[in-house]
C-alpha cells in the first residue's frame, strides 16, 4: 500500500511539473504564433486585392453587411487604397462547408470585377473537401468571368465545376463569393451612384 502511494505522488509531481513546462512554452510561444497569424493575414489581403497599398477596416461597412439578413458570413471588411483612392474591398467571409467553416478573404475591385479569392483556413474532408484551395477549382474563368452575377456549380444549373466529391464545400465557397458580390451591389447600386467609402 505504502508503495502505492508513494507511487501516486511520484506521478503526481511529474504530471505537475511537465503541466507547468507546458505552460511556460505556451506563454513564450503564443505571443509569437499570434504575430505570425496577423502577418500572414495582411499579406493575404495584399493577394486578395494586390493594386491597393494599404488597408483599412471599415466598421460603417461592417455593420450595413451585418444588419442584411442577405450577407450573414461576411465577418470583415477593408477598404483598399492606392494613396487617398479607394481601389476596392477585401471583405472576410466565413460560410460553414461540410464540416467546418471556410474562411477566406474575397476581394472585389470598383467596377465589380472579383480580383481574388484567398482561402485562409478551413478544416474540410481531406482529400475531398480541401480540395476547394486548389488552383483548378478556385481560379476556374467560370468565377473570375462572372461580371459579379452569382455563381453556382453546375449541378445547380451554374457554370461552375465543383470539386469531384465535394459539392457542398465548392458551394460554400460560391456562397461566400456571391455574399461578396451582394455586399458589392449595396455599395455601388446599379445606377452606378454609391458609396466607394
Amino acid at each position: 500500500m505504502r508503495d502505492y502511494l508513494r507511487l501516486m505522488i511520484v506521478l503526481v509531481v511529474i504530471g505537475a511539473v511537465a503541466a507547468g513546462l507546458l505552460s511556460l512554452v505556451d506563454s513564450f510561444t503564443e505571443p509569437k504564433i499570434q504575430a505570425y497569424k496577423i502577418q500572414a493575414e495582411s499579406a493575404a489581403y495584399q493577394q486578395a486585392l494586390p493594386q491597393a497599398k494599404s488597408f483599412k477596416e471599415d466598421t460603417r461597412l461592417l455593420e450595413a453587411a451585418k444588419s442584411n439578413p442577405d450577407l450573414p458570413d461576411i465577418i470583415a471588411v477593408k477598404v483598399g487604397y492606392d494613396g487617398d483612392r479607394p481601389v476596392g474591398w477585401v471583405c472576410k467571409v466565413s460560410p460553414r462547408g461540410y464540416s467546418s467553416n471556410i474562411e477566406m478573404l474575397v476581394g472585389i475591385e470598383p467596377g465589380g470585377k472579383l480580383a481574388k479569392v484567398i482561402i485562409l483556413s478551413q478544416s474540410e474532408t481531406p482529400g475531398l473537401g480541401t480540395n476547394i484551395v486548389n488552383p483548378e477549382f478556385i481560379e476556374q474563368p467560370a468565377i473570375y468571368n462572372s461580371k459579379g452575377q452569382d455563381l453556382k456549380v453546375t449541378k445547380d444549373g451554374g457554370k461552375v465545376d465543383a470539386v469531384t466529391g465535394a459539392t457542398i464545400s465548392s458551394r460554400a465557397v460560391l456562397r461566400g463569393i456571391n455574399q461578396v458580390f451582394g455586399f458589392y451591389r449595396l455599395q455601388v447600386p446599379e445606377s452606378g451612384g454609391g458609396s466607394q467609402q
